[in-house]
């Protein structure tokens, strides 16, 4: 009886985790919560895990390596860099990538509670936007930088669509048009150019993935709506102004004037230090937080003080890892992102779901959105970006895992 109890107590507390962990993620600190009550549910199910003598699913063992080629190759790069340890904040955290899916699978927690967290989250990032434009700033961004948020809250925009509920009435489809709505004012606010990929990639598959009847009428739906809003930022001033969709001609012109202090120019310069970056240390890279100072000593600062010399990440995953880490930093940022991803598609194909929806499914799109917001932000730079996406797709490919 006593087992049960302690069992029902940390499949509690995981829920709780679980919901915590998406409602504060825009929260200053909201994800130390999430750590206190992750701790206690480990503590609360590992006497009876220890005698159960249960098997870990062979998936588990994809994350974990993951985890550990992250971290193994962070620490050399810190080690032969000679920098702090601080340098290792952020890489560690993947750690918790195979600790939240193992708690989620044994714990047997629910995926509900990341969808209600999720439906939560966007409520108080909506908030919290439209707070900060009332009170007068340009673009919102709560306590993390505006595209730090936006990649937030297209997290959660992920989680609620795709772990919603099996419904066939008229509530769900609302509700999805609701949660829509809302991420859409939240980035719109931000002013995040970053994030208007993932939106439609994540209005994209909702409308076409997953079942295969009336593929091509919803991809036709799916296209149009798709258009209406790219003419819509294009055509309507105010989006067009606050996606500063009308300075891009000249902001591009300006990069070949060695002009590097507005946002496309300087994604473009950053990507040429780091260019150089790797092709002087193709295997090891220039270290892992040897990046600001290489940007400092570029052309581009020479004599001149100016917004660029203060970046300090090369505002593309891709580029950052493989500038400061080389060869094998790459090789980690694969491992990060492939390895979930394999073990998603996996869990999708054995699932065999009739739409696209499932912790499986909500899975894979983070890493996809990952992926294609990495084209433009240093995701991993960002102890947000970072921790949301180790616990969130921990915990989905956990849940996922109890069905296998």
């Amino acid at each position: 009886m006593r087992s049960y109890r302690r069992q029902d107590v940390a499949r509690g507390l995981a829920w709780l985790a679980g919901f915590s962990a998406a409602t504060l993620l825009v929260v200053p600190k909201g994800l130390s919560v999430f750590a206190i009550l992750m701790l206690a549910a480990t503590l609360a199910v590992l006497p009876d895990l220890w005698r159960s003598g249960r098997t870990i699913p062979r998936a588990w063992y994809a994350l974990l390596a993951a985890a550990l080629i992250v971290v193994a190759i962070t620490a050399i790069s810190t080690w032969t860099a000679g920098a702090g340890w601080t340098a290792l904040d952020n890489p560690s955290r993947a750690l918790l990538l195979p600790w939240c899916a193992w708690l989620a699978w044994t714990t047997g927690v629910r995926m509900s509670s990341l969808w209600y967290g999720a439906l939560a989250g966007l409520l108080i990032a909506f908030a919290i936007s439209i707070v900060q434009v009332w009170l007068g700033v340009e673009r919102a961004g709560g306590d993390a930088n505006p595209i730090v948020f936006a990649n937030a809250v297209l997290t959660l925009l992920v989680v609620a669509v795709f772990c919603r509920p099996p419904g066939r009435g008229l509530l769900m489809p609302l509700l999805l048009v609701g949660v829509i709505v809302l991420a859409n004012v939240a980035v719109i606010l931000s002013g995040s150019r970053g994030a208007l990929l993932g939106l439609g990639l994540v209005v994209l598959m909702l409308l076409v993935g997953g079942a295969t009847q009336y593929r091509w009428r919803r991809l036709s739906i799916a296209g149009g709506v798709l258009a209406t809003l790219f003419v819509a930022l294009w055509t309507v001033p105010w989006l067009s102004t606050q996606f500063r969709l009308d300075q891009l001609h000249a902001d591009v012109s300006g990069y070949a004037l060695g002009q590097v202090d507005k946002p496309i120019s300087a994604r473009l310069a950053l990507l040429s230090v780091a260019w150089d970056a790797f092709r002087e240390s193709p295997l090891t890279g220039i270290g892992i937080d040897a990046f600001e100072a290489r940007v400092d000593a570029s052309v581009y600062c020479r004599g001149a003080e100016r917004h660029f010399c203060g970046l300090g990440h090369a505002h593309n995953d891709l580029a950052q890892w493989g500038a400061t880490m080389g060869v094998a930093g790459i090789i980690g940022l694969l491992a990060l992102y492939l390895l979930p991803l394999v073990v998603a598609t996996r869990q999708i194909r054995t699932g065999r779901t009739g739409e696209a929806a499932g912790a499986p499914w909500a899975a894979g799109m983070l890493v996809a959105i990952y992926m294609v917001s990495g084209l433009t932000q240093s995701m991993f730079s960002h102890a947000l970006s970072t921790s949301a996406y180790v616990v969130l797709v921990g915990l989905l490919l956990g849940i996922g895992m109890r069905n296998e």
